[in-house]
């Protein structure tokens, strides 16, 4: 058991490693954003003796071909350790990739990789912006490596430390991992509210098997410390001297916001699981747009088939879930299906109504005409309808709908609460225009018919129904001990693309006999998929499935 001075060294140290990672996600972007990059013309510019390997020679060479002089040749021997698969002591194309790939926009790590590359010879530099911001990534990963071997160095002097008190300190409910549950606990516990982002970063950082957790091997491995003492001291003088000057200087060639945040020189990394140990070369941690990337070989690697690089064969993973949480995950979603189909039948029930539209539909609520409506002004229009939502009902429609998160609904996201998903009744709602022209009326409602209204009301109460059910399957999910969000989303991915397709929705319910036509499945993939690409990413999946409203349901 460790105290409680090294408890907190050690959130430091796990805070440290989530902050960095999520620095370098953000740099990785940039890179990638750029159109003109492609991974492999910038793995030929930095091997420049044509071997299709990267030597950590070739790192520093680049480096000081971008005036970065104040890196080590073993501070590049140990970034590229990190990267290294086959302990080689070299990087390839694909450990070059994992390196400079984005972890969380699948989509953009694919434009990436689909990019024609160019080809760059002996003498040939990149683009201007194309060097900087590769310089600028590679000098993050050595700035972080670096900081986390002075936060190893305060952790193991500590006279109560050890690599398995600490493993033991976070794993408190003796699981035999660490994983974001713990995890979050442990940070809590030492005052810092991770959020789930945060907390993958940290597992995506230190797991090498990729199974989105860590063994107490990994954790050992990773906090381990290789300096001796004299050096780590050196380290954090020449660390605290370089934080000092770049706040100093308060702006740089790269103009990086990592400067005002930490070092922007090289840290080391000398542990021995730099080097990665396992025979698969990409994992789940490291290949994918939710929170962790793929284990299959990306379309760059199966381009380079038949090349000395390595691939490796798609593994399906076992569901991390237990057997009863994936059940009650099931009828969770099986409930949001009828939730759904409750709601698309009212809608559906007054877009048939002739005199029914939009426009007059928004105005009963909008009566000064600005484009948008506020809590206020829904509560005041219903009241005066005669609905009377709690204060929480509301405020759960509202964070449904509002699309751009400014507490306010505009037109085109109040349409959306009522235009139905089957496109026939959409397509009559959509063309159908104002008829009232009556000018101030005697009630808000008056220019709809009798039977128009009642049917108004009822999709009203039908959206308050079903956004309080649907709070309490939420809340129903999350007080299951154990339950983790992301192990959920593994269980519904079954092809490990980092996403949930309608297929895998229907074969993962199917699986428990419950069977869903394939408009069911549509309606709960429209109310899940944010971005309209047809698919659920893990964001989009967590924001659906989390908690949102402090009120017990």
């Amino acid at each position: 058991m460790i105290g409680y001075e090294t408890e907190r060294r050690l959130k430091n140290f796990l805070v440290a490693v989530g902050d960095g990672e999520l620095i370098l996600e953000r740099a990785r972007q940039r890179l990638c954003e750029i159109r003109d990059f492609a991974p492999e013309s910038a793995f030929q510019r930095i091997d420049r003796d044509g071997n299709i390997y990267i030597s950590s020679y070739e790192l520093l060479a680049f480096l000081r071909d971008n005036n970065v002089f104040n890196i080590s040749d073993s501070e590049c021997y140990r970034l590229v350790k990190f990267f290294d698969s086959d302990e080689d002591g070299r990087l390839s194309l694909t450990d070059f990739s994992q390196m400079i790939l984005p972890c969380e926009d699948n989509l953009l790590r694919r434009i990436t990789q689909e990019r024609p590359s160019f080809r760059v010879s002996r003498y040939d530099y990149l683009p201007r912006d194309i060097e900087q911001a590769l310089t600028e990534l590679i000098e993050r990963e050595l700035d972080l490596h670096r900081r986390q071997e002075i936060l190893k160095g305060d952790l193991e002097v500590r006279y109560d430390y050890s690599s398995y008190a600490a493993f033991r300190a976070i794993d408190k409910y003796n699981e035999g991992n660490i994983n974001t549950f713990n995890l979050s606990a442990f940070l809590k516990n030492n005052g810092h509210y991770a959020s789930e982002k945060e907390l993958l970063a940290i597992i995506r950082r230190i797991d090498t098997d990729g199974d989105a957790k860590l063994s107490y091997s990994e954790f050992a491995d990773f906090i381990r410390s290789s300096e001796t003492r004299p050096l780590i001291e050196d380290l954090k003088r020449t660390y605290s001297a370089e934080r000092t000057a770049a706040r100093n200087l308060n702006s740089s060639t790269m103009g990086s916001p990592l400067k005002n945040q930490s070092s922007y020189q090289s840290p080391a990394r000398s542990h021995s699981a730099y080097g990665r140990r396992t025979v698969q070369i990409s994992t789940p941690l490291r290949d994918s747009s939710s929170p962790f990337r793929e284990s299959r070989a990306s379309p760059l690697k199966e381009s380079l088939a038949s090349s000395t690089l390595r691939a490796t064969s798609p593994i399906r993973k076992q569901p991390l879930l237990r057997l009863e949480d994936e059940d009650e995950l099931v009828r969770a979603l099986r409930e949001q299906i009828s939730l759904e189909k409750e709601l698309e039948n009212a809608k559906i029930s007054l877009a048939q109504r002739s005199d029914f539209n939009l426009y007059d539909a928004f105005r009963i609520f909008d009566i000064d005409a600005r484009g948008y409506i506020t809590y206020t002004d829904i509560k005041q229009g219903l009241n005066d309808i005669g609905i009377f939502p709690s204060v929480e009902e509301l405020e759960l429609y509202i964070k449904r709908w509002d699309k751009n998160n400014d507490h306010r609904l505009r037109f085109s996201e109040f349409s959306d609460s009522f235009i139905p998903i089957d496109h026939y009744y959409a397509n009559l709602l959509n063309r159908r225009t104002s008829n009232d022209a009556r000018g101030r009326l005697y009630q808000r409602d008056d220019c709809f018919l009798s039977e128009t209204k009642i049917e108004f009301r009822n999709v009203w109460r039908t959206h308050f129904k079903i956004e309080s059910y649907s709070e309490s399957l939420r809340q129903r999910l999350y007080k299951r001990p154990g339950f983790n969000l992301y192990e959920a989303f593994i269980s519904c991915d079954l092809n490990d693309d980092g996403t949930v397709s309608r297929e895998e929705l229907r074969r993962l319910i199917e699986s428990r006999g419950f069977y869903v036509s394939d408009k069911e499945v549509n309606q709960l993939i429209e109310k899940i998929d944010k971005d309209r690409d047809g698919k659920i990413s893990y964001a989009e999946f967590r924001e659906e499935f989390q908690p949102r409203s402090p009120v017990r349901f």
